[in-house]
């Protein structure tokens, strides 16, 4: 009897332990169930914004805290759609200065990145000795030949004389070998005029200096180096005017034309320039389909620099009047595209009508004086289906797609441009607000003071 009981035993405590499992399971279920009726009726009864009826809100979404937004207003003007094109800046005119005459590199007094003014800044200085020699030799051979001419030349004229030839004192023979001499002795004072004008003109090119106004971007030689004729001695850009280089796509290449406005955004410093097509280059590379286009700049006082990337703005469509919505305020979906509007609900638009017609005032104990009864505003959120037509920078150009939405999107309006991700139809939102004067000073991530990147600055 004893061996059967030891065998019941685990059996029976299994049991019991199912059993109480499943009483607590009912008991805990229950209570819920009755604290969520409760609650329920409770929220019911003390229709948190507003009675059922007159709030216009559903229960569920009465009953969830308010959302933070950020809202920004619906225009209507008109826009044109622009496509973004990436390039870099390049230099107007790059040059490499060489040398024209061979000799030892007397001064160099640049350094990279030095800024030089075209025809006035030093670039080096050539040995002038031995052409200062050459210059020296060559003129006492003038001055030596022109004597010689001149002798000869007199004794020509003797022999040619009527006495002479009249008295066979000369003969032709001898007439001819003078009258030879003397070319002879021309054509030596001219090689030796020459050899002067071009020892003299090499003389002055022993002074190199900047071919125009820019930037010294490359050091070639040394300062009592030896170099020969042709030798580069530096590299230099041009300022003052900058070309953006933009590769365009060639479904767009054709609307574009030399002359027109094109606005560049220079990604690093955060500005928007406006420039002109300068130059449009009417081949692209094999497979890639890309044409380049060279917009002409002002440096801008030397902030645009070589090498920095930017971004083109390039008209696509002829302008047309729409309705404006910023881009962040438009969720574009597999489904379809979707702007929250925030609207007033209808509770507020009661509470405020009330207030209005029936404003009390209450005193300060303390101070005596009057103080107003503030006016709450509620506001919700209502979906706006709508379809994108136009793509701008910063706006998209939109059609609403239902009446509702016709009716939610209109000028002034109120579009939700952060915090609607998560919303609901008809949800509770609260509107949060930004002091842009906070953001003036604030640097970007690169250091730079952040500029409205809508700023047009004018060439």
């Amino acid at each position: 009897m004893k061996i059967k009981f030891q065998k019941i035993l685990p059996i029976l405590f299994v049991t019991i332990i199912l059993l109480a499992g499943v009483l607590i399971g009912f008991f805990v279920r229950g209570g819920l169930f009755v604290g969520g009726v409760n609650a329920v009726a409770s929220v019911g009864e003390s229709g948190v914004g507003g009675n059922v009826k007159g709030s216009g809100l559903s229960r569920s979404s009465r009953t969830r805290p308010a959302a933070p937004v950020r809202v920004d207003l619906v225009r209507k003007d008109t826009i044109s759609n622009v496509r973004l094109f990436h390039g870099r800046l390049v230099e107007v005119q790059r040059s490499r200065i060489s040398s024209e005459v061979s000799g030892l590199v007397n001064e160099l007094p640049i350094e990279i990145g030095m800024q030089v003014k075209g025809g006035e800044t030093l670039i080096a200085q050539i040995d002038r000795t031995w052409l200062s020699l050459v210059i020296e030799h060559t003129e006492a051979e003038i001055r030596s030949l022109t004597q010689r001419v001149a002798h000869e030349e007199g004794e020509l004229n003797r022999l040619t004389t009527s006495q002479m030839i009249a008295a066979e004192a000369s003969t032709v023979s001898q007439r001819s070998q003078q009258r030879a001499l003397v070319e002879q002795y021309v054509q030596d004072l001219e090689k030796a005029k020459v050899a002067n004008r071009e020892a003299k003109e090499k003389l002055k090119r022993t002074t190199i200096v900047a071919p125009y106004d820019g930037y010294i971007i490359k050091r070639e030689t040394g300062k009592n180096e030896l170099v020969s004729s042709g030798t580069s001695i530096a590299e230099v850009v041009s300022m003052g005017e900058i070309d953006a280089r933009v590769m365009i796509s060639e479904d767009i290449i054709d609307r574009i034309k030399v002359g027109d406005e094109v606005a560049v955004i220079v990604d690093s410093l955060r500005v928007r320039v406006v420039g002109k097509v300068h130059r449009i280059v009417p081949y692209a590379p094999t497979g890639a389909r890309i044409f380049p286009i060279l917009v002409r700049l002002s440096d801008q006082g030397g902030h645009l620099k070589v090498g920095m990337s930017i971004t083109a703005e390039i008209v696509t469509s002829n302008p047309s009047e729409e309705i404006l919505v910023p881009k962040d305020a438009v969720l574009d979906r597999p489904d379809g595209a979707i702007a929250w509007v925030a609207v007033k609900s209808e509770a507020s638009m009661q509470m405020q009508s009330t207030a209005d017609k029936k404003p009390s005032k209450s005193n300060d104990a303390n101070s005596g004086k009057e103080i107003n009864d503030k006016k709450v505003e509620q506001w919700i959120a209502k979906p706006a289906p709508v379809k994108i037509k136009i793509t701008a920078i910063h706006d998209y150009g939109v059609v609403p797609e239902t009446d509702e939405a016709k009716k939610l999107l209109v000028a002034g309006a109120k579009v939700i441009i952060e915090g609607a991700e998560g919303l609901t139809a008809n949800q509770i939102i609260r509107i949060d607000t930004i002091d842009q004067k906070l953001l003036e000073n604030l640097p970007s991530p690169n250091g730079q003071k952040i500029i409205n990147p809508k700023q047009r600055v004018e060439n």
